[in-house]
């Protein structure tokens, strides 16, 4: 039984893309809201979290959108073992050896 990757559907795009976009921009407003409190420097560290946290989001989203471009068209050639690439034919397939014995 083959293991066959797990297809690019609007829906699983939509929530890899949500996740990318929410966890590192909360994740720097709650980091910064705790390092406030703590420092009694409000709202300064909370505005840097989340320019930090935004900054993360544009990085990470973008390695995404590159890494993920030709599946994410359709076309199936990324690079990266995708189930396009790999019907590809041998050049040697079916082709009978004289070594054979």
């Amino acid at each position: 039984m083959t293991q066959q990757r797990q297809s690019f559907g609007p829906g699983r795009v939509l929530a890899e893309v949500s996740l990318i976009v929410a966890l590192p921009i909360v994740g720097g407003v709650i980091a910064g809201l705790v390092a406030d409190n703590v420092l009694g420097t409000s709202p300064l560290l909370v505005l840097g979290g989340l320019l930090l946290g935004s900054l993360i989001t544009a990085l990470v989203l973008y390695r995404y959108i590159t890494a993920n471009a030709a599946r994410l068209r359709g076309t199936g050639h990324a690079g990266d073992g995708s189930a396009a690439e790999q019907r590809q034919p041998d050049a040697t397939a079916g082709k009978n050896s004289t070594d054979d014995a």
